[in-house]
This record gives C-alpha cells, sequence and structure tokens, in this order.
C-alpha cells in the first residue's frame, strides 16, 4: 500500500486553509471588485455572505484531499476519519452558524468535546471489543502482527496484553489530554461568532496554534506509550524493531 505523503497531507488540510480563512474574504472582494458589476447578478455582493464563502472554500481543500488519498490508497483509517467528521462539524458551524444563530461557544465546545469522546468510545470498545481495539492501536500500516504474534510464546501471552493495555492507555490519555488543550486554547483565541470576519482568522490561528500544541504535548504521551510498547515486544519475542516494524 503507497504510503501517505505528510507533506501533502499537512499542506491540504492545514496551511492551504489557514492561509484562505486568514486572507480568503480580501481576495474575493479583490476579484469581484475586478469583474464587471453588469456581470455580476443584480445585488450579488449585497447578499453573499463573504465569510462563510470563504469558510466553504477553505474547507474544500481538506475534503478534497481525504476524498483523493481514499481513491489513491484505497485505505481509510480511524484518524482520518474523525478528522474528517472534525472538519464536516467545522464547517457546519462555521457556514450554517450565523443562519441558525450558533454562538462561538458552540465551535469551543466542539473543539474541546470531540477528543474526549472518542477517548470514551476507546475505553468502552477496549472493555467491549478488545481484539478490535488492538488492531486499531496495532494497526497493519505500522506493525507486522503476524510476526509479532508467531514470535510470542503462549505463557507470554498475558504480558503481551498488558504491554498492549498499557500504550493504549497513553493513547487514550493523550486523546483526554488533546481535549483540555483545545478548548482552553478555543476559549481563548476564538471570541468571535460564526459569520464575523474575524470568526475566520481566529479558526485558522486555532487551527495551526492547536496542531502545534496538540502535536508536541500529546504526541509525547502518546509516542511513549509507543516507545515502551516497541521495547517491550522486542525483549518478549526477541525480535528487532526492524523485523515487525513497517514504517
Amino acid at each position: 500500500m503507497e504510503k501517505e505523503n505528510p507533506l501533502i497531507s499537512i499542506c491540504f488540510n492545514i496551511f492551504i486553509p489557514v492561509l484562505i480563512l486568514k486572507n480568503g474574504q480580501n481576495w474575493i472582494v479583490k476579484i469581484l471588485g475586478l469583474i464587471d458589476n453588469a456581470a455580476l447578478p443584480f445585488h450579488f455582493q449585497d447578499t453573499i455572505n463573504f465569510s462563510s464563502m470563504t469558510f466553504f472554500i477553505a474547507l474544500l481543500f481538506p475534503v478534497a484531499y481525504f476524498i483523493y488519498d481514499f481513491f489513491k490508497r484505497k485505505n481509510v483509517n480511524v484518524i482520518s476519519i474523525l478528522g474528517f467528521i472534525n472538519v464536516l462539524l467545522t464547517g457546519g458551524i462555521g457556514i450554517f452558524g450565523e443562519r441558525f444563530g450558533l454562538s462561538k461557544n458552540w465551535f469551543i465546545i466542539k473543539e474541546g468535546a470531540l477528543p474526549s469522546f472518542i477517548g470514551l468510545g476507546l475505553i468502552i470498545l477496549r472493555r467491549l471489543r478488545k481484539n478490535l481495539f488492538n488492531k486499531i492501536l496495532l494497526n497493519d500500516i505500522i506493525f507486522d502482527n503476524h510476526k509479532i504474534n508467531s514470535a510470542i510464546k503462549y505463557e507470554e501471552q498475558n504480558e503481551f496484553e498488558s504491554i498492549v493495555y498499557s500504550a493504549g492507555s497513553h493513547f487514550i490519555a493523550g486523546l483526554f489530554m488533546s481535549s483540555i488543550i483545545q478548548f482552553i486554547l478555543a476559549s481563548l483565541i476564538v471570541t468571535s461568532n460564526p459569520g464575523e470576519s474575524s470568526f475566520n482568522e481566529q479558526v485558522a490561528t486555532m487551527t495551526w496554534v492547536s496542531f502545534l500544541a496538540v502535536f508536541v504535548i500529546t504526541m509525547s504521551v502518546v509516542g511513549k506509550g509507543y516507545l515502551d510498547l516497541i521495547s517491550r515486544v522486542e525483549k518478549i519475542t526477541g525480535l528487532k524493531k526492524e523485523d515487525f516494524l513497517k514504517v
């Protein structure tokens, strides 16, 4: 399976949307200013909401990338699906928020609540469908699970389950940390309501700031869990990480 290009992913999911949210409204106004008013529908510039249009254009890029990546690699993992849902929720608030009287609080709550809901869902999944949870954690794209399972002796199975459980706890803890961080950042950064031009700029700021904060802080927790997992799998199987890691 072809690997995802992280640079392209960051460009389509973060860099380009942030650039459009920051400057898109001014660009649209300038473009329309170059067009002969007679060529536009009557009162076009008076009736359209430029803030919502800018938000819509910005969201086209992560949505288009999700569809492109799906058809190219024929693989949609849990993280990409959740990211796509987050984009749709953000778009719904940004584009239709003014029409339905939604305040900035809806966006703030969404930013903080979504990672927590994912974390709670994983806790329930681990309790009810442990094998499925382990499959998500030990993704076949990263781990050669056939080699790992073949190298684990029967008497080491409980220890292996303990190792995976510990890594899963780090992963879930990272999600709850992300929830707290994003709620605090959204509360501090997003002070305007949907429909206002400043809302787009603040969401753009929130996008890149939260990406850096969540990546550095949350990944340190999740990363520690995976590093411990890899180290302990090496120990009980006798394999080198190069033998069971595909990346």
